[in-house]
């Protein structure tokens, strides 16, 4: 395994326990009422909202050591996909009936096991995968999803749709796209499209070109001088846009996206990106 990905893998996981320490402190200071006001997930409160993470907490935590001794295996006893759901809908109702400090126990309780399934993981692991129900995803890209979840989260339950994320780990947010664009495509995207569409991010400033070829997908870091399209825009704006939180259309309304070249080609990429998870 390259150590550069592994030790990048270990940064992503200590950015991961912060952000679990923050989403606690905001679950800590909610009074009943906030627990119940709308998000911007749509027919879900706040409870709804952190009931799902608690699951997807406890989801993680179980995939990840059977996809590193080779298993693809299902989470919660389910047997496929219509189980999985319905086990994920008895059992967050039965969260959200909890009394505020029980749901942040559950809560708690949930994102430490996966930290320290996180922080169990063998290097020679990182590049075996584990069951995710869009598609096998490498277990090195599990921690940046989780990461994902919890700022985006956060953002859902402040329910201010024009603001911005708001956390010192959104740079690192940013540094796992590139790992979730290839699977993202890969998973949802034409299988007849080939192109080469780059990327460019103000604050942090970051950049790089994913490449398409008839269903395969890879990112290169450098400056591809054959990119059908460039897109440009803050780090929080594609990573809102890339998550389903956002419109292309009003973000290059508001100025806050640019499309240079074939925006034709951007578009189908993005509209895939943009589906959420």
């Amino acid at each position: 395994m390259n150590f550069v990905v592994t030790d990048f893998f270990a940064h992503v996981v200590s950015w991961v326990e912060r952000e679990n320490r923050r989403f606690i402190g905001i679950l800590q200071g909610l009074s009943e009422q906030e627990w119940r006001a709308p998000t911007f997930c749509p027919n879900w409160c706040v409870a709804d909202v952190v009931a799902h993470m608690t699951l997807g907490a406890r989801f993680y935590a179980h995939v990840i050591p059977a996809g590193a001794a080779g298993r693809l295996e299902m989470p919660f006893g389910a047997g496929d996909l219509e189980s999985f759901w319905a086990y994920r809908k008895e059992v967050g109702d039965e969260l959200v009936a909890l009394s505020a400090d029980e749901r942040i126990n559950a809560f708690a309780e949930a994102v430490w096991r996966l930290q320290e399934v996180f922080e169990g993981v063998h290097p020679d692991a990182l590049d075996k995968h584990a069951w995710h129900w869009l598609a096998p995803c490498p277990i090195r890209t599990f921690p940046g999803q989780r990461l994902y979840e919890l700022l985006l989260h956060d953002w859902d339950i402040r329910n201010q749709p024009d603001s911005a994320l708001h956390s010192s780990s959104l740079s690192i947010a940013v540094d796992c796209l590139p790992e979730r664009f290839p699977i993202f495509f890969g998973a949802r995207g034409d299988r007849e499209f080939s192109g080469a569409i780059c990327f460019e991010t103000k604050e942090p400033e970051r950049k790089w070109t994913l490449i398409i070829q008839e269903g395969h997908s890879e990112i290169v870091y450098a400056d591809h001088g054959d990119c059908d399209a460039r897109v440009v825009s803050d780090g929080s704006d594609l990573v809102l846009l890339t998550t389903g939180r956002a419109s292309l259309e009003d973000k290059e309304r508001a100025g806050r996206l640019r499309i240079e070249g074939d925006r034709t080609q951007a578009a189908l990429v993005l509209d895939v990106l943009s589906r959420p998870f």
